[in-house]
């Protein structure tokens, strides 16, 4: 047998016998997922980096009671670096905008952000290969028409 072939109504693929269209697809997403672990790792890092697990001192104003590890390390590297002419940008901190014209802090709330969005793209890009491959293997009428993908 081929590593793809078609078997009494149902698919043999990569050693699964008798896997029916569902398992296919299945199979076929999560053998994607596995090939674009590399990304998984610095989009879960991200994440994880920016989460508010580091107490920190209550300034006046301030609702927040802990820090992430990314805003930590970019305060700390861009220590005095502001943006010019007095600029400042809305940045949200545990669903609360706050204003600011800090560099450091700037980095180092966006660093969560980034890592949901790496999320979100690996796994549209997952869900396009899976499709497609899902596609060639299957019978014409177990196709799946995505044209959002």
């Amino acid at each position: 047998m081929d590593t793809t072939e078609e078997l009494n109504g149902t698919y043999f693929y990569n050693g699964h016998a008798n896997v029916t269209q569902q398992e296919l697809f299945w199979l076929i997403f999560l053998e994607g997922f596995a090939d674009r672990t590399g990304w998984g790792v610095e989009t879960a890092a991200m994440i994880l980096a920016g989460q508010p697990i580091l107490p920190k001192r209550v300034v006046l104003g301030s609702k927040v009671k802990r820090t992430s590890i990314a805003s930590k390390l970019s305060r700390r590297i861009l220590k005095n670096v502001r943006l010019p002419w007095g600029m400042r940008i809305e940045t949200s901190v545990l669903g609360h905008s706050r204003a600011t014209n800090k560099l450091g802090a700037i980095v180092g709330r966006a660093v969560p952000h980034i890592g949901y969005t790496q999320a979100v793209v690996m796994l549209a890009v997952v869900a396009r290969d899976t499709r497609n491959k899902y596609n060639i293997i299957v019978r014409p009428k177990d196709r799946i028409e995505w044209v959002y993908f």
